[in-house]
């Protein structure tokens, strides 16, 4: 098929078979984009059960090991166990008194609001000596629409509820059944590859497996020291203040968000403050001064150092890897981007050999120079 004929007299032909297999292809590609924009979301749901998958296998493998149990779903079964026991412990541990206070705060807010421009305090004083009853008397209004609302509210939000446990089980159940069958599809995966790139591949995957498993070791260690030293202070300051607050359930949460890297300390820290604020304004201004010195001090020294340790990525890559997860897919991007950037930087060694990341020596020397 004769397509155009230039100035200098050269003619370009295309064949008709090319032509349609063009076609073909674009078509093709079109809707197999249409496709995966269409299970997007289940295909979120299976990168998230994988990635808990790798992180789960190695206590699971441990179970089968020092139990001697033989069938894997046996062990898979015990370790699902255990968690959904930590999980269920966290839960009655923490929501029950959440839940109580936040009610009481609740209720509380607009009579002591009402009540400022009466009250014998210094906020009551400034109120009448700057005429500001008016004002008080349309703040406490708003608020009492407000909580009328708050049936409304409360079935949206159960609504929400609903749809996040389904997804939860939907992840559970796969997760499962990928601990229990995915040993077996990578043996299989191997045992079909030639033999000359058998074992190339297989050390690859180890190492990104090892770079997954350690990430979540280390995040759960920075965790669980967060959270020791959350349980402390609030004990000593609790004491000393005179404040009725659960200590174990504060530092649960601390525990729970410190897994999420860079924001997850912070999150905890406004939600352990504004409990605290409910039961102690003091104990709330000491747990304030006590987090972001707490946070600089792990940004420094934990953080950087445990998971560019266990990535081999630099301090700096962690917080970029860190910063572009959660801006793609918000808190769990940012907790899956760091093992991630691990795994790209494995497989960028393999494919073109040597070590993309700086070793100590060239840092000196940078500096020295």
């Amino acid at each position: 098929m004769k397509l155009f004929t230039k100035n200098n007299g050269i003619t370009i032909n295309f064949s008709t078979d090319a032509v349609l297999r063009t076609i073909i292809l674009v078509i093709i590609a079109i809707f197999f984009l249409r496709f995966i924009g269409k299970i997007g979301h289940q295909l979120e749901l299976f990168g998230i059960s994988a990635f808990l998958a790798i992180a789960l296998n190695p206590a699971v493998s441990a179970i089968s090991r020092h139990l001697k149990i033989k069938k894997r779903i046996w062990a898979t079964g015990l370790a699902y166990i255990l968690v959904m026991g930590l999980l269920i412990g966290f839960v009655l541990l923490v929501v029950p008194p959440l839940a109580h206070q936040t009610n009481v705060f609740i209720k509380s807010v607009p009579n002591t609001v009402s009540n400022l421009k009466n009250a014998d305090s210094a906020p009551g004083r400034l109120v009448q000596r700057y005429n500001l009853q008016k004002q008080v008397d349309k703040i406490s209004s708003d608020l009492n629409a407000r909580i009328g609302d708050v049936p409304t509210i409360v079935i949206s939000t159960a609504s929400r509820v609903g749809s996040a446990f389904i997804t939860t089980v939907t992840i559970i159940v796969l997760t499962f059944m990928m601990l229990v069958e995915g040993p077996l599809w990578f043996e299989r995966l191997f045992s079909a590859m030639p033999e000359v790139r058998r074992k190339p591949y297989r050390q690859l995957v180890n190492k990104m497996y090892k770079v997954v498993t350690a990430y979540v070791n280390g995040q759960v260690l920075i965790a669980a020291i967060a959270a020791l030293f959350s349980f402390t202070v609030l004990t000593i300051a609790s004491h000393f203040t005179h404040s009725p607050v659960n200590a174990a359930a504060l530092s649960s949460i601390v525990f729970l968000f410190g897994l999420i890297p860079l924001i997850g300390n912070t999150i905890a820290a406004v939600i352990v403050v504004i409990i605290c604020l409910f039961s102690s304004v003091p104990l709330a201004i000491i747990m304030a001064v006590y987090f972001p010195i707490y946070q600089q001090t792990e940004n420094a020294t934990l953080q950087p150092h445990i998971q560019a340790k266990n990535n081999q990525l630099t301090p700096l890559i962690v917080f970029m890897a860190a910063l572009i997860g959660a801006g793609y897919a918000g808190l769990l991007g940012a907790f899956i981007a760091i093992p991630a950037a691990g795994c790209l930087r494995i497989f960028l060694e393999y494919k073109f050999g040597g070590t993309l990341m700086p070793t100590e020596d060239t840092v000196i020397n940078a500096k020295e120079q």
